[in-house]
């Protein structure tokens, strides 16, 4: 499955985190690695979701807002959480946790590394690229 298949499965709500997950966990640094093992092609892991029937779901965030079944984010809640969270520009209805860990994320194109936002280093810079502005478009 491509990323923009599960990013748009959580917007319909076909990927939804069960009630018992715990929230958001991760910090900056461990978003800028991540992004980091995307960019130069590591392994990140799978997903492991359970199809369930959506009436009788228990979940974090608004539920799910359909009929028949929904995947439940069993493993990896984290890593999609991250993804939703920096190329989407906002985080998934389920977020519980620092939204400041998902926004602000930039890559450099001389020394292909991933940074947060520093206005010294950065401000007017054209090698610092806003990564979600970049996958917004804009």
């Amino acid at each position: 499955m491509q990323i923009s298949q599960i990013l748009y499965k959580i917007d319909s709500g076909d990927i939804a985190l069960p009630e018992f997950q715990r929230g958001y966990v991760w910090t900056r640094d461990q978003v800028r690695a991540f992004f980091q093992s995307l960019y130069r092609g590591y392994p990140i892991g799978g997903f492991l979701t359970w199809s369930t029937k959506a009436e009788s779901a228990s979940t974090r965030g608004d539920g799910p807002e359909k009929d028949g079944t929904v995947q439940l984010l069993l493993d990896g809640q984290q890593r999609v959480t991250t993804l939703y969270g920096v190329t989407q520009g906002h985080s998934p209805r389920f977020f519980e946790g620092n939204q400041a860990a998902l926004t602000g994320l930039h890559f450099n194109l001389e020394t292909e590394t991933f940074e947060f936002y520093a206005p010294a280093k950065m401000k007017d810079n054209p090698l610092w690229v806003d990564v979600t502005a970049l996958f917004q478009g804009g």
